[in-house]
This record gives C-alpha cells, structure tokens and sequence, in this order.
C-alpha cells in the first residue's frame, strides 16, 4: 500500500523509480536536507519529487520541499526521528562496549568517519592524511575508525585506515560498520567524532560532545553549537581539535539544547 525510504543514496533511489513505475505512493523520510559537497543532493531532491508524503527533520527543510513544489499538506517536520534510538536503546556500558569491539579504550578516545566528497575538487586522500597526522600527534588517545561509504574513492581512504591500524594496533582499531548499538554505544565514552559524516550532524550532538565537521560535504545541514567546522587543511584540523577539547567549549556544549 505504501513504501516509506529514508535519506538520500544512490539504492533508495533505484528503489523510489522501481515504485514509482508501480504506482505505489511513496513517504519519504529527511527530505529537504542539503549537503553541497556530494551528489547525495541531486538524489535527496529527486526523491522527493517522486513521493507523495513527506517527513522533514526540521522546519527550515520542511519549508524547502514546499519551495520544491510540493503540496502543503503533504509535508511534515517530525523532527530528527532517528534520535528516538538513543532514548529507546538500552546501551552498553563502557565494559561491554569495550568487549564488542575487542579493544580497550585509553584516557582520551575519537570516533573517525571520512567519507569521500564527490562534488568538490576536496582532496581525499591529501585530507585523511591530514586527519590521520593530527590524530597521531595525540597521546593517550584511542582512535575507532569507521570505513568509508561506496562513492568513488572510498576504496582508497578504506585502505589507508586498514594500513594505519595495521601498523597501530596499540591505539587504533577499524570496523566496516559499527552497527547501530556499538556506534550510539561509542558515543558516550569518545571525546569528539572526526570526519565528514551527517551522523555527526544529528546523532553526535545528543550525547553533547563536539563534532569535527570537515570540507564541504555536509555543507548546507544546520549545524549544532557542538559542530566544528574546519577545512581539510593539517593547520585546521589540529586548531579544531584543539577547540574540541577545551575544557570552557565542552561545558558549553553540555547546555544546548536538541
């Protein structure tokens, strides 16, 4: 009677034009997003014009699928829904975290998403270097990596992670995916997420610690007062770091609101 798709990549997509050819009405789920740097943006808006119902995150994404030209009374902001996970889940501790990944964590901890940016002339290899370099001037820091997503390049920014853990097995582990436990889990025992990925714009600012959000690729989301912007530059990225651990912004930050 209904297919309801979330997001923005390329499947979903394939998936919105087989039902569409099927006369199935189509919700759609976090339209009105935009995310400059990738071509998830030309998706994201394609689906919505394919679908019949609408469910935004925000007010400001649900005025911008009107301006797309959809009815009025299709569209809907409920809100950032996926963060009903965090109060749903029952979450690991820190002891059965550590168990699931098979790794200790140290005094300092940082989750790693970089996924490529595919509009932008970014360069994602000179950038994740650039990442791995400042990360590795931390001391007392463990460092959870997560594999980048299928766009172009992906392959090469997943093999630099699995040559970097391989010769930093002390303080370095890597996971083609956490899942969505052992990811929500992680959030409460890391010091900051680094990377570009849009669970940074949503999910991490819930658990109240700071976002390194780098290049362009997410560019155009609304950001919390948690979310670090930076550019892909080594100079950069160590000055966002450095911000994210300052002992003032971090009690900041503990005060917005969601």
């Amino acid at each position: 009677d209904l297919v309801v798709v979330l997001g923005d990549r390329t499947e979903i997509l394939g998936a919105v034009i087989a039902t569409a050819m099927a006369n199935i009405p189509i919700a759609h789920l976090y339209g009105g997003e935009t995310t400059e740097g990738a071509y998830d943006e030309a998706i994201r808006h394609s689906i919505t014009k394919f679908s019949h119902l609408h469910f935004t995150s925000t007010e400001i994404y649900r005025k911008r699928v009107i301006q797309l030209g959809e009815q009025p009374e299709t569209v809907f902001n409920v809100g950032a829904i996926g963060l009903d996970s965090i109060k749903k889940l029952e979450l690991l501790d820190r002891q059965a975290f550590e168990e699931s990944i098979d790794f200790k964590l140290n005094k300092k901890n940082v989750l790693i998403t970089y996924h490529p940016v595919t509009l932008e002339k970014e360069p994602p290899i000179q950038t994740f270097e650039n990442i791995l370099t400042t990360l590795d001037e931390l001391t007392d820091t463990a460092l959870i990596f997560t594999h980048a997503n299928s766009d172009k390049n992906g392959r090469i920014i997943n093999k630099m992670i699995i040559e970097y853990v391989e010769t930093h097995k002390d303080k370095a582990v890597a996971f083609k995916s956490l899942g969505q436990l052992r990811y929500l889990s992680a959030l409460q025992f890391v010091d900051f997420v680094i990377g570009n990925s849009s669970s940074g714009m949503t999910e991490v600012p819930a658990f109240h610690i700071p976002t390194i959000n780098i290049g362009v690729r997410q560019k155009g989301r609304i950001n919390c007062e948690s979310v670090i912007n930076s550019t892909h530059t080594l100079e950069d990225i160590r000055k966002s770091i450095t911000f994210a651990l300052n002992k003032q912004f971090r009690e900041k930050i503990q005060q917005q609101e969601m």
